[in-house]
């Protein structure tokens, strides 16, 4: 497992509901929330439910949150390809913001191209 694999591994918290379903937060994600009939069930479609959050964090070029400590708790990751786009995208933020510095130290500027 690599560090940007690591990256995508968040903590959930499953809890059992009146009606026999369990139902899975994430702490770090707050908008993502399911449930499934077994706990089983319930990971994978919490599973889904991060693809769909980390996907919307793309689309609105939002930073994606760092996963907090598993600390006994269940650690669900999103399918590989939402995982590969998510670290590229990761990564061409993380350039981008360091761009300007590593420009300024090799003695040019950005320029935009019109």
């Amino acid at each position: 497992m690599t560090v940007w694999s690591n990256r995508l591994a968040f903590p959930v918290e499953l809890e059992p509901d009146e009606g026999g379903s369990v139902l899975v937060s994430f702490p770090d994600i707050p908008e993502v929330l399911t449930e499934g009939a077994s706990e089983l069930e319930a990971l994978v479609a919490a599973e889904d439910c991060l693809a769909a959050a980390l996907g919307g964090y793309i689309k609105d070029r939002r930073d994606i949150p760092q996963p907090t400590s598993a600390s006994r708790r269940s650690m669900v990751s999103p399918p590989l390809p939402v995982a590969a786009k998510t670290t590229l995208y990761i990564m061409w933020r993380e350039c981008w913001r360091g761009i300007s510095l590593f420009a300024k130290e090799l003695g040019t500027a950005l320029r935009r191209q019109a």
